[in-house]
């Protein structure tokens, strides 16, 4: 009995001393006072083909109907019926039903809300628990991978969402992990990275939940001071000009000589004033056809896009796409309003934070055309969003052009050394950088921007837009997405 009670006592202490010791060295594992590494969360942009209905059963499909079968019978149907009944109108018919087809799992509810059940794959844990995020390449995933690599396991959270839906309900998310970073790697804040469609999210949350746990924030190419697009199509401002056409498949076929050359030859030829000529007679024609069976049954109430428009647009915005009708829509105008509310206090949001010592940077690019169907799309921009609003507003020459020899900016040092773009008139010109000639959310893996955005997370000195000469306020990147400053 001596032995068992002496065993038992021996393993007793054993116990004592090896569980403290084990659990200490547990809790050592990672010791946020002697880490460097400032947790990060990217919040992604708009992704048009994310979204799932009934996502993780076996009824599970792609929200947007891109079934070849199904086009191809809708556009034969509508080409068809046309020359058959020789009548236009037939052709216009047929086109609004299959975009219907294609969009229609989009469509929101009377209060904004998805009337499908419409959802995104979501990442609670850090992304290093996800392989398809530890294996990303371009645009967010990109990012998300170097910050994985460059920051360590457990320290990167990456935000997927709905983007149809209210900032405010994305917001939940972004809290929640920032909740789950700050809990789990022990460290008081976070940095958080916000890109495209991200940056109306990441206010949101700013808005709703505080900026006490926010280190540092970065706007990429982003919506925080909204998008053209969304005032003009949700004014009704649609339209295709012949050198906006132009500018865009030119872009695109910069790469290639003969295309190149092929696109010259077709604008000098004219081709492109009848096919905009052609695109005329739709809008004045069908325009109000198409928004009252298409565009505002699908996108007129994504709460998303109305948080978008620009002040001195909202309220043509209600008139356009509500009429008469804003006492039945109450519920929706309501939180609209409410977007509308957070995106009029978005700059004093964002000073307060900056007073109180968050850091934060804005990147915008230029040299790249818009998508040409709607009214203001000569402004300058990256390819998707208009380099006036992602640069928080500063004065920028319009495609293709420059502000001229003769202007002169308020302060000479915000204005861009081609003459494009003026950061005098931004609202925080001194944390703004501008980059030519990048895409549209950049970042790709393996990539001087990837780097470039790595410095942005982990510079250790005073935080401003040109703080390091290897990253001037201005720069230049190639289609490789490599950085360098203007001669």
């Amino acid at each position: 009995m001596k032995k068992v009670l002496s065993l038992l006592l021996a393993v007793s202490m054993l116990a004592a001393i090896i569980v403290p010791a084990f659990a200490q060295e547990k809790s050592e594992t990672h010791n946020p006072d002697e880490c460097g590494n400032v947790p990060v969360i990217i919040v992604r942009g708009m992704d048009f083909g994310g979204l799932y209905v009934d996502l993780g059963t076996e009824n599970e499909t792609p929200a947007i109907n891109t079934d070849v079968g199904m086009i191809v019978k809708g556009a034969l149907k509508a080409i068809g019926m046309s020359i058959i009944r020789f009548d236009f109108d037939y052709f216009i018919d047929g086109v609004i039903e299959l975009a219907n087809g294609i969009f229609k799992n989009f469509t929101m509810d009377e209060n904004g809300d998805s009337l499908y059940n419409v959802s995104v794959p979501k990442y609670p844990e850090s992304a290093d628990n996800y392989q398809n995020l530890c294996d990303g390449e371009g645009f967010e995933y990109g990012m998300v991978r170097t910050c994985i690599e460059a920051f360590g396991e457990g320290h990167t959270y990456y935000i997927n969402y709905d983007w149809r839906l209210d900032p405010y309900v994305v917001a939940d998310d972004i809290n929640a992990a920032v909740e789950a970073a700050t809990k789990k790697t022990g460290h008081d804040k976070v940095n958080i990275v916000c890109c495209s469609m991200g940056g109306i999210m990441t206010v949101a949350y700013l808005d709703e939940y505080g900026y006490d746990k926010v280190n540092r924030c970065l706007f990429m190419s982003s919506t925080f001071c909204g998008a053209q697009v969304a005032s003009d199509l949700l004014c009704g401002k649609v339209e295709i000009e012949p050198e906006n056409l132009y500018n865009m498949l030119r872009n695109l076929t910069s790469d290639n000589k003969f295309l190149s050359f092929l696109i010259d030859a077709l604008d000098f030829m004219g081709v492109f004033k009848g096919v905009t000529a052609l695109t005329d007679y739709i809008f004045d024609n069908y325009k109000e056809e198409v928004y009252k069976d298409t565009i505002i049954p699908v996108f007129g109430k994504m709460l998303t896009l109305w948080g978008l428009v620009q002040p001195e647009d909202y309220e043509n915005a209600i008139n356009y796409i509500f009429g008469g009708r804003t006492a039945e829509n109450a519920a929706f105008l309501k939180r609209a309003d409410a977007l509308r509310e957070l995106m009029d206090g978005r700059t004093a949001l964002i000073n307060e934070m900056i007073d109180n010592g968050v850091e934060i940077a804005v990147v915008a690019h230029y040299g790249t055309p818009v998508v040409p169907v709607y009214e203001n799309s000569h402004f300058n921009g990256d390819g998707t969003l208009e380099t006036y609003q992602m640069s928080g507003y500063a004065t920028v020459a319009p495609y293709g052009e420059t502000l001229g020899d003769n202007y002169v900016a308020e302060k000479p040092e915000y204005l861009s050394p081609d003459r494009v773009v003026d950061l005098s008139t931004a609202l925080f010109p001194e944390y703004t950088y501008i980059i030519r000639g990048a895409p549209h959310v950049a970042g790709s893996y393996g990539t001087d921007y990837a780097d470039f955005l790595v410095w942005l997370l982990s510079y250790d000195g005073e935080f401003y837009a040109g703080a390091s000469e290897k990253y001037p306020q201005f720069m230049i990147s190639d289609s490789a997405q490599t950085l360098s400053s203007f001669e």
